[in-house]
């Protein structure tokens, strides 16, 4: 728990040692949802510039789902991933 808490988090000890275990995981929440946001809007600004300067022809046109590695039928399964990869990142972490 300690290399997140200090590491992705940046928490001082003092902090961390005042958390309960409900609070430091809604700040691990926080923390992804976060940074899904950040890969959302490049993709957002990424997709566009492939479109447009591909050298060829594209199948289809690169989506933002795509570039996330998110099945658009799937979509929902998704959401459920990324609790998935939080709950093995707490398992990882201890």
């Amino acid at each position: 728990m300690e290399p997140i808490a200090y590491g992705a988090l940046a928490l001082k000890p003092w902090e961390f040692g005042r958390l309960t275990p409900g609070e430091f995981r809604q700040l691990i929440e926080g923390y992804l949802w976060r940074m899904e946001q950040r890969q959302t809007a490049a993709a957002r600004l990424v997709a566009p510039i492939i479109n447009t300067c591909a050298s060829h022809e594209l199948k289809r046109p690169v989506t933002v789902d795509m570039l996330m590695g998110v099945d658009s039928n799937k979509k929902k399964q998704g959401e459920n991933n990324s609790k998935a990869e939080l709950a093995k990142l707490v398992a990882e972490v201890g």
